[in-house]
């Protein structure tokens, strides 16, 4: 079942290297982390919007069930917590200013400047509880909106192609 998961969320997870990767850059840049810097690209928030999509189409479309939707979940969850972790160590080991580093993103007070051993702990707490989190999103998703979805055969309305 996982390998179906796998290629069932191939889109997201390639959509959340890139999401990675954008806000990476855009801290790079320079671009200021707030007012709008940090909504740009919000892996977190990219990662909840995909889970409550795919986890609706899960069953009419993947033909998963409940456990599939969880898999589902924990696959975009760590996939995405794998990426914020490793854009986190790259920021610290090459000593880059990217916004993986700010002291927002690491939920500490204002203006702190955080070491790369509290930044990497609080990283790896984010490998663990992140993927429940969205796994939670991905089941609220089938459970409201998996009427919404399309279903494989709403394709075929009867006309030639």
């Amino acid at each position: 079942m996982l390998s179906r998961v796998l290629r069932f969320v191939r889109l997201p997870l390639v959509l959340i290297v890139i999401w990675t990767i954008a806000r990476f850059a855009v801290g790079l840049a320079g671009t200021p982390y707030a007012p709008r810097g940090n909504a740009m690209f919000s892996v977190l928030g990219l990662t909840i919007i995909c889970a409550l999509i795919y986890g609706a189409m899960s069953n009419r479309i993947g033909n998963f069930s409940w456990v599939g939707t969880i898999l589902i979940g924990l696959v975009l969850g760590l996939w995405s917590q794998i990426m914020i972790f490793t854009a986190t160590l790259i920021s610290y080991l090459a000593n880059l200013n990217t916004y993986f580093r700010h002291w927002d993103a690491l939920n500490v007070p204002e203006g702190t400047v955080v070491p790369m051993a509290q930044a990497m702990t609080t990283r790896a707490g984010g490998l663990l509880v992140g993927p429940i989190l969205i796994i939670v999103v991905a089941l609220i998703g089938r459970a409201v909106f998996a009427k919404l979805a399309p279903s494989c055969h709403d394709a075929h309305d009867g006309r030639a192609s």
